[in-house]
């Protein structure tokens, strides 16, 4: 078994007892979604192939934020433990959030993922990816976190048409530096995003009151 698998392995038992910490397992006074009450989750499932994916996946899946929410930025439930880099112990935490449209620079039925990891550094290579569902509609997916900056740099982010409703995301993976590579574990977020409509400098403004008569 070589290194990669072993660190899987890892990721993989360690998000169990993250989730336990969490309590993202649920409580008897608000019982999370079962796997057939949401539409689309087991379609999900057959999306994910790699331990850390499918770890990903029932960390959503068993998480209580299957609720509708509201706002435009959010970020996950917590920041994500990070292993394997870090200033003092190989241990440090990411950041990671969920913008909304309609602005400039995301549309309605869009969410933009970042990721902001706590290790300093410049990022080489980005890793990280978004395990989506949307609870209204059932879509779903896993995508890369592979945005660049103007410089060529990986951005930590990606924006994902996930269609209008309640999306409930995962964000986990790995961060390249050039002298450590952070392995984040997952992080879960519920984000509303709203159906198509107007930017907000775009919205009708109320007509001008009459001028006096002269």
């Amino acid at each position: 078994m070589d290194g990669m698998s072993v660190m899987r392995r890892t990721i993989a038992a360690a998000t169990v007892g993250i989730a336990a910490t969490f309590g993202l397992s649920g409580t008897a006074a608000a019982e999370p979604a079962t796997p057939d009450d949401v539409p689309g989750l087991a379609e999900l499932r057959t999306q994910a192939d790699k331990p850390e994916e499918k770890a990903a996946v029932e960390a959503l899946a068993t998480s209580t934020v299957l609720r509708d929410v509201a706002g435009a930025y959010t970020p996950f439930l917590y920041t994500a433990p990070t292993v394997g880099c870090g200033t003092v112990a190989p241990v440090t935490l990411t950041l990671a959030s969920g913008t909304t449209g309609p602005t400039a620079e995301v549309k309605a039925n869009e969410i933009s993922f970042q990721a902001l990891s706590a290790y300093p550094g410049v990022v080489k290579s980005s890793g990280l990816n978004v395990a989506w569902i949307n609870t209204s509609t059932g879509a779903s997916g896993i995508l890369p976190l592979d945005g660049v900056t103007e410089g060529g740099y990986p951005a930590l982010n990606k924006v994902v048409t996930t269609g209008a409703g309640t999306v409930v995301a995962s964000i986990f993976g790995t961060v390249g530096y050039t002298n450590a590579t952070c392995y984040v574990l997952p992080t879960v977020g519920s984000f509303f995003v709203p159906e198509e409509g107007p930017l907000p400098a775009e919205a009708a403004q109320p007509a001008p009151a009459p001028a006096p008569p002269a």
